[in-house]
């Protein structure tokens, strides 16, 4: 294996080894997400999103930098730099380092897997919520809207309507 090719696989590597790194965090986040979500804790789960926003802007850049770098060593593979897959490039690698490569692609895989779940449940979590918010909304503007009456004559009595108001205007 040539110098930069060696080169390029510790950079690939080191760039994978940091993506897990930031994804068990990011796992975490979304487990405790979970939890927010069931205690209703409105501060908790906004600063819970900050750490998730950070999160994902670390990830994105580290894969531009992994895209980059699996271009790069495909090129000093003579491989097809079109779309280069982790492990194609494994199967042209020495044994020890297609074994590395292909290891970090079963992790990070797994770990996108398991943060893709909890985002799923959580956003279970979040419709639910959301449905018995609008059910209640709908429910408390339902009882503020004007019960039409009838006046000694039969006749409805004509209503000032007000619904939709907590509070009246007038002083």
């Amino acid at each position: 294996m040539s110098h930069t090719t060696s080169t390029y696989f510790n950079k690939l590597t080191e760039n994978l080894e940091d993506q897990i790194k930031i994804y068990r965090h990011l796992l975490e986040i979304v487990r405790k997400e979970k939890d927010i979500l069931v205690a209703a804790e409105l501060d908790e789960l906004n600063e819970n999103n900050r750490a998730k926003e950070a999160m994902l802007l670390k990830l994105r850049g580290l894969e531009t930098q992994r895209m980059r770098l699996t271009t790069d060593l495909s090129s000093s593979l003579n491989l097809s730099v079109e779309a280069p897959r982790l492990l194609e490039i494994a199967n042209h690698l020495n044994e020890a380092q297609g074994d590395r490569l292909r290891n970090l692609h079963s992790v990070l895989t797994l770990l996108l897997k398991r943060v893709q779940e909890y985002n799923k449940q959580n956003e279970t979590l979040v419709n639910s919520a959301l449905q018995n918010i609008t059910g209640a909304m709908n429910a408390l503007r339902d009882s503020l809207k004007e019960k039409p009456t009838y006046e000694r004559k039969g006749d409805k009595k004509p209503t000032t309507s007000r619904s939709g108001q907590l509070v009246s205007r007038e002083a």
